[in-house]
């Protein structure tokens, strides 16, 4: 017995001894990583090691006190490589039975899922059998290519070097699906991209693993000392590695979130237990683009610092921005802002301000970030702090304080809750501005990083859309005020202080672009603009009345008003004058009687007379350009349609947004109008003198912020017929009680005026939505015009900038359709428009745009992109339809197109610059053969 414990003894420390002579005997140590297994082990851009194994690995030498050195190769190579014998361990890799008979695995690093990214456009697409008609992308020697034979014997499989050659396939669109571990490679160059056509929320879990480290087969010795020297590393150091290269610990992919349980409607729990709120409905968006689960744990304001040092949660939504925190936790980068503002009871409605209450006192919640700014803004009123808002609020319906200062929603919300909301009124001051941020841990920077990059995926129409859903105040929204602010400079700041007040010119009668009602009031599209402008800059516009515009034009000319709206550029003008960007493109008319005819050229006019305004610049190039037109120079629009009336003039020149004015009056139903062709649309900017180049600036990035909606709105607005003819019912009354006769002849006179007053509203609201088509659309296809894509593409271009997206302008023009115009006839050629309008609709998204741009030519464009594959599959699709055979009236035809596509903004960064580029690309098209698409390189410049 003695004997055989002396020999186990023996055997024990020799074993000890080989191990530790291994060591000794091999002091360095050779790691396969892979060159891009980013965040696990890979190459950075200084062509180091890095990743999360490297320093795990790292952090395991020191333990055991030797080197390691990390060999970077493809990844089939580590296999091989470590496989032969060649290196000694590999960094880290997913164990399966078929590696297991090459390797002998370490211990469990931590678990390590597989999954298939798929395509945003495989809609429907949601588990893994719907993907066997397709093929799958993977890496060359990767565990994915066994494990999706065993899971789909039938499914075909494309290798790929490495997983940025597998990315760069998935974004020229080789392949709709590949196989990837959790996440996509945020050092991927085109992250951005793939993670926009390859979202998270698509991905399908199709294996559950585990993740170690590897030595070749059968060489226990290294893989004891492996294993002795994970032992010395602590859970703590673990997590600490892992948080710095994931941001969460490893296997969770789940961020706890605190939130107030009562601090509706940014946050809260419903009586079922639900998460809900402003706040939660973002951090839900923030999980959608990010791929990582929110989990909602509730935690008071008032203990959030505590509750996130203890790790109950990993961060805190929303906590007001303070000067001091506790070392353990710190502000992430993602802002809002909250508003505090006093209530009163209506009990008290001769109190205007809280300087009113003079030694009196108001109640405010302890925990309120802005009690210093209050006692010092109003140090003559008393403040008494509560712990309760019920209480509170109960304390200021009693009187019992005067007042109340809290942040607006919130308050609004518990009155309503308690059924008060109509008893207090706010006052217009003070109002606190709260910033409020997200709290993290402070050792967690990876954490802020992940969490900041998600942010910047979430669109702002979507953002603005929560804050419409939950706000009672949606106009002081934090992203409602944030899209509608104007960055300007110092020199632009200190510019506007100190020429604040600018004077423009302003026609008294210019309906409905610029007008005086009696009260001396300003209205019309120009003083709306300018609204805007003045709610995104520190300028305030003075409205200098004139009568005409020729003496509007001059007064700015001689320096005695600052600016001008409504005004053309010419070549002329930019001799003397500055223009702003385009605010309002409006196409030209001619006024004439309905009888004429519709759609009228100008050539219709020739042997006939047309009045327009003095000083318009269509005069001159009128006289130019068709001198068979004798033209009329009125001083206003007025003049112009009384001659018409007359018979002085056989049509009026005018824009149509006079015109729309014109045909209100009810006593001018008889005239019609047509659009003026053969004259540019006119784009309506500022004009200043030579030396305004700072006010241009200001202007522009105005005008820059200002939405579709709300031109939408104006457009509404001024653009409206609205009929208010009738008879006063008690002027009939008063005239009938005179006899059943004079009753009766009223009675008859008024059904037949009603009649006529029906059919009269009914002309006219026809003719509204008629105009309104008329401005913004082709009248043979539907489709938007030229004016609509000014519009919305000057539009995408500033939301773009913001958003640092792409957009792609393609310029198509029809091969063979001259052919089949010329054989079969206009008509004929009219019915194929039609018929390539709606394949164009079928190729596209609800969010683009559509338009005939003239003749045989259509312009599209595609907003919202990440990168220029997305137009290729768009232009390819576009190709592919067009040259389908077209059934027409006459038989089948058959054509084709060539595109040419500008993207911004490399290829230009305004609406003209990308519609030039986009032409000329078209042109170059068809001189290489037609029927194909191209975008611009140097090569084709």
């Amino acid at each position: 017995m003695i004997k055989n414990t002396v020999f186990y003894t023996m055997l024990l420390v020799g074993c000890l001894f080989a191990i530790n002579a291994f060591a000794k005997e091999e002091q360095s140590y050779s790691i396969a990583i892979n060159e891009t297994s980013y965040p696990y082990h890979f190459v950075n851009d200084a062509g180091e090691p890095a990743g999360l194994m490297v320093d795990l690995w790292r952090l395991w030498a020191e333990k055991q006190q030797v080197q390691v050195s990390f060999v970077p190769l493809t990844w089939e190579e580590t296999l091989q490589q470590v496989g032969d014998g060649n290196i000694d361990l590999h960094a880290g890799l997913s164990k399966s039975d078929l590696r297991g008979q090459t390797y002998d695995f370490t211990s469990t690093f931590f678990p390590q899922n597989s999954y298939l990214f798929v395509h945003r456009n495989l809609t429907g697409v949601t588990t893994l059998e719907q993907l066997a008609p397709y093929t799958v992308g993977v890496v060359k020697g990767s565990s994915h290519v066994a494990q999706l034979q065993q899971r789909l014997p039938k499914v075909k499989i494309r290798t790929y070097p490495s997983r940025h050659d597998l990315y760069r396939a998935a974004l020229a669109g080789e392949i709709l699906t590949f196989a990837a571990l959790d996440r996509l490679s945020q050092n991927f160059d085109e992250y951005d991209a793939l993670a926009t056509l390859f979202p998270a929320h698509k991905k399908i879990l199709y294996r559950e693993g585990e993740y170690a480290g590897a030595t070749a087969k059968n060489n226990n010795q290294l893989l004891d000392f492996v294993e002795q020297g994970f032992t010395k590393i602590s859970p703590d150091e673990r997590v600490t590695i892992e948080r710095r290269w994931l941001g969460l610990k490893k296997g969770k992919d789940t961020i706890i979130a605190a939130i107030d349980p009562d601090l509706a409607p940014f946050m809260g729990i419903s009586t079922t237990g639900v998460p809900y709120g402003l706040f939660v409905d973002i951090w839900h968006l923030w999980s959608d683009v990010s791929g990582i689960k929110v989990k909602f744990v509730t935690a008071n304001i008032v203990d959030a610092q505590q509750a996130l040092a203890q790790g109950i949660a990993d961060v805190y939504v929303a906590y007001p921005k303070l000067e001091n925190v506790i070392p353990q936790v710190s502000y992430s980068e993602i802002n809002y802002r909250v508003k505090a503002r006093a209530y009163v009871s209506n009990r008290m409605l001769d109190i205007s301000s809280l300087n009113d209450l003079r030694d009196e006192t108001i109640g405010v919640y302890y925990f309120s970030p802005f009690i210093d700014a209050l006692k010092a803004q109003y140090p003559n009123v008393n403040i008494r702090l509560f712990r309760d808002f019920d209480e509170l609020i109960h304390a200021a319906e009693s009187l019992e304080v005067k007042a109340i200062v809290a942040e607006m929603e919130s308050m609004n919300h518990r009155l309503m809750q308690s059924g008060l909301r109509t008893s207090f009124h706010i006052l217009p001051k003070p109002v606190f501005n709260l910033p409020v941020q997200s709290l993290i841990t402070s050792s967690n920077e990876k954490l802020d990083e992940i969490i900041s990059n998600g942010f910047s995926k979430i669109s702002n129409d979507k953002l603005l859309a929560l804050e419409e859903k939950w706000l009672s105040f949606k106009s002081e929204g934090y992203f409602q005020e944030q899209s509608t602010l104007v960055s300007l400079t110092h020199e632009e700041l200190a510019w506007a202080q100190k020429h604040s007040n600018v004077k423009i010119g302003t026609n008294v009668n210019w309906k409905p672009l610029e007008y005086f009602d009696s009260n001396g009031e300003v209205f019309g599209i120009n003083p709306s603009v300018l609204k805007l402008i003045e709610q995104r800059v520190p300028l305030t516009f003075e409205h200098v009345p004139f009568r005409s515009w020729q003496a509007q034009f001059s007064a700015l000319v001689n320096g005695e008003i600052d600016i001008l709206a409504s005004a053309t550029q010419t070549e002329e003008r930019d001799k003397y004058l500055l223009f702003t960007d385009s605010y309002w493109d409006m196409p030209w008319v001619v006024i004439h009687q309905r009888q004429m005819g519709s759609q009228l050229k100008l050539s219709d006019f020739y042997g006939k007379s047309l009045a327009i305004i003095k000083g318009y610049y269509l005069v001159s190039q009128i006289q130019k350009e068709h001198p068979n037109i004798a033209l009329m120079l009125v001083d206003d629009y007025q003049e112009g349609v009384q001659a018409l009336q007359q018979g002085l003039v056989d049509g009026v020149v005018e824009n149509i947004a006079t015109a729309s004015e014109i045909v209100r009056q009810e006593s001018l139903i008889t005239l019609g109008m047509s659009v003026v062709d053969e004259f540019n649309v006119d784009q309506n900017r500022f004009a200043t003198k030579k030396d305004r180049t700072m006010l241009v600036g200001i202007i522009n990035k105005a005008l820059a912020t200002i939405s579709a909606a709300e031109k939408q709105q104006i457009y509404e607005e001024w653009f409206e017929i609205n009929v208010e003819t009738g008879l006063d019912k008690n002027v009939v009354l008063r005239v009938a009680v005179q006899g059943v006769a004079i009753t009766l002849i009223i009675i008859a006179v008024i059904v037949v005026w009603n009649r006529r007053l029906q059919v009269e509203i009914r002309t006219r609201k026809a003719l509204e939505e008629k105009m309104k088509h008329m401005a913004t659309h082709d009248e043979l296809t539907g489709l938007a015009n030229r004016i609509l894509l000014k519009d919305r593409l000057t539009t995408a271009i500033n939301f773009h900038k913001r958003q640092e997206l792409l957009i792609a302008v393609m310029f198509i023009d029809l091969d063979g359709f001259k052919q089949v115009n010329d054989t079969f006839g206009h008509d004929v050629g009219d019915e194929l428009l039609k018929l390539v309008a709606t394949r164009l609709d079928s190729c596209v998204r609800v969010s683009d745009t559509i338009v005939r741009f003239g003749g045989d030519e259509f312009v599209i464009l595609l907003t919202g992109l990440h990168n220029k594959n997305e137009a290729a599959y768009v232009a390819n699709k576009i190709l592919n339809l067009v040259q389908q055979p077209f059934e027409l009236s006459t038989g089948f035809a058959n054509i084709g197109c060539s595109i040419g596509i500008a993207v911004y903004p490399e290829d230009g960064e305004t609406d003209n610059d990308l519609l030039k580029v986009a032409d000329t690309l078209m042109y170059q098209v068809k001189a290489e053969g037609k029927n194909h698409y191209t975008f611009y390189s140097p090569s084709n410049a």
